[in-house]
């Protein structure tokens, strides 16, 4: 008896061993449209943003009001943190921020620029 509750305990921790974690959450795609606004010098500014998944990675456009159609040139997801680079009017745009469900909250920067950035996918 002594001998099978050994075993018994020895399977039981090996197969202890080989479970996983519970999941985090899952992987953010990062493809759709969303709306967005961003902070410009005390300036609430809205727009839409696009992106899309193309055979050279993913690519898309920034819009609004106040400046012409701005293509999406990188988007880089790590875990819950999201990276967008941008082919900005004064030079690269980069839009970093965190996911939390659908929204994207975190920064821009343009050259000496920064401010807050918060986008919530549509679609």
């Amino acid at each position: 008896m002594s001998k099978r509750l050994a075993t018994g305990f020895l399977a039981a921790t090996a197969l202890a061993a080989c479970a996983t974690a519970p999941a985090g959450p899952p992987p953010f795609d990062p493809v759709g449209s969303y709306t967005y606004t961003a902070d410009v010098n005390g300036q609430i500014l809205p727009g839409t943003m696009t992106i899309e998944l193309g055979d050279d990675g993913y690519t898309g456009s920034i819009m609004s009001d106040t400046f012409p159609p701005l293509n999406v040139l990188s988007v880089e997801v790590e875990d819950q943190v999201v990276t967008i680079r941008v082919a900005g009017p004064e030079g690269p745009l980069t839009i970093a921020g965190t996911i939390s469900g659908a929204t994207i909250e975190g920064t821009w920067a343009m050259g000496e620029g920064t401010g807050s950035f918060t986008a919530t996918k549509t679609g």
